[in-house]
C-alpha cells in the first residue's frame, strides 16, 4: 500500500457574533506510507481537552498495523504522529498509546486550555417537519421515456490521462476531449494523444457510425476489458485503459453513453435497466452490465 497525495484545503472556522470568521489554509501530501497533514493556524483543531482518546488510539493502531503513518503539523511543527512511529514518554504516559508520537512544547503548547468558539460547536439540528406532514404527489403520473442516444458526439467524451504510481511527477492528470472522429495515440509527433514511451501508433480510437468509440489495440494493452493486440473494444464511461506506463481513462456522460439504457443508473449501480430502441438502428439494446 502506498499513498501519493498533493492537495491543498481552504476552510472558514466561525468565531463569535461580532468577529469575523478566520480562514485557514493547509496541505495534505503523501509519497509512499507516510500522510503530512498540514494547517497554518491552531484553530482548526481541538483542544487537548476536546480530544477522545480512546478512539484516536484505536484509530493510531489500526495505522500501525498497516503500516502507514500519518504526521498533523501546525504552523510552528508537528503536532503528532500516529501509526508506524516509535512512541515518546510522553505519548505513552498521556495518551496511553504505543502507536503515537506527540511533538515538542513549543508545537503543541496552544492546544492545551484551549477552547473552541461557541459558534463553531453548535450541534447539527434536524429542521421542523413542513405542514403537511406527507407532501403531495400528482397521481397517475407517467413518467417520459427517455433514451441514452444523445446527439451524435454528446456527452463530452474525454480521455483523462496520467503516468502511473511508480513514475507519477505529481502533477493533476490530463484532459483530452475526444472530438476529432479517429484519434492515434503513440509517441509518434504526428498521433492525436503523444504519449513518450510507447510505440508510434499504439492504439487508436475511432468514433464509428453507431455513435460508440471503439478504442483499437496495435501495441499491448492492458486495463479494464483485457485488450488484445489487433481487437478493438467499445468504450464505456469509466473504462481503463493501460499503455506502458500510462493510464488513461474514458469518460462520457450517462445521458450520451450507449451502454446505460435509460440515462444511466438512474436507480443506483445494481439496478435493472429496462431495454431500449436504438433509434439510428431499430434495434433492441440492453444494459451493458447484464
Amino acid at each position: 500500500m502506498r499513498f501519493d497525495i498533493d492537495m491543498a484545503f481552504s476552510v472558514e472556522v466561525p468565531s463569535d457574533e461580532g468577529v469575523d470568521p478566520e480562514r485557514i489554509g493547509g496541505s495534505v501530501k503523501a509519497d509512499g506510507k507516510v500522510i503530512t497533514i498540514s494547517a497554518d493556524s491552531l484553530s482548526v483543531f481541538p483542544s487537548v481537552k476536546m480530544i477522545d482518546r480512546k478512539a484516536l488510539n484505536e484509530f493510531a493502531l489500526r495505522l500501525k498495523k498497516a503500516g502507514v503513518t500519518v504526521e498533523v503539523e501546525g504552523p510552528h511543527g508537528v503536532l503528532i504522529s500516529m501509526g508506524d512511529v516509535k512512541p515518546n514518554f510522553i505519548a505513552r504516559i498521556g495518551m496511553n498509546s504505543p502507536a503515537m508520537r506527540i511533538g515538542k512544547l513549543e508545537a503543541t503548547r496552544g492546544l492545551f486550555g484551549r477552547k473552541r468558539s461557541s459558534v463553531a460547536v453548535v450541534p447539527m439540528t434536524v429542521p421542523e417537519t413542513l405542514f403537511p406532514l406527507a407532501p403531495t404527489f400528482l397521481k397517475m403520473y407517467r413518467r417520459r421515456v427517455t433514451t441514452t442516444h444523445y446527439a451524435r458526439g454528446g456527452g463530452r467524451p474525454r480521455i483523462i490521462f496520467v503516468r502511473d504510481s511508480e513514475s507519477w511527477d505529481g502533477k493533476a492528470p490530463k484532459v483530452m476531449n475526444v472530438e476529432a472522429e479517429v484519434i492515434e495515440i503513440g509517441s509518434s509527433p504526428d498521433a492525436g494523444l503523444v504519449l513518450p514511451g510507447l510505440e508510434p501508433v499504439h492504439a487508436r480510437i475511432v468514433h464509428n457510425d453507431l455513435d460508440e468509440y471503439v478504442l483499437i489495440a496495435n501495441g499491448p494493452v492492458g486495463g479494464s476489458a483485457g485488450f488484445r493486440p489487433g481487437r478493438d473494444y467499445t468504450l464505456r464511461s469509466g473504462a481503463r485503459i493501460e499503455l506502458g506506463d500510462w493510464r488513461l481513462v474514458f469518460f462520457r456522460e450517462e445521458y450520451a453513453d450507449h451502454g446505460r439504457p435509460f440515462g444511466g443508473r438512474n436507480g443506483g449501480e445494481l439496478s435493472f435497466q429496462r431495454p431500449q430502441l436504438n433509434p439510428r438502428t431499430g434495434l433492441v439494446e440492453r444494459d451493458s452490465n447484464e
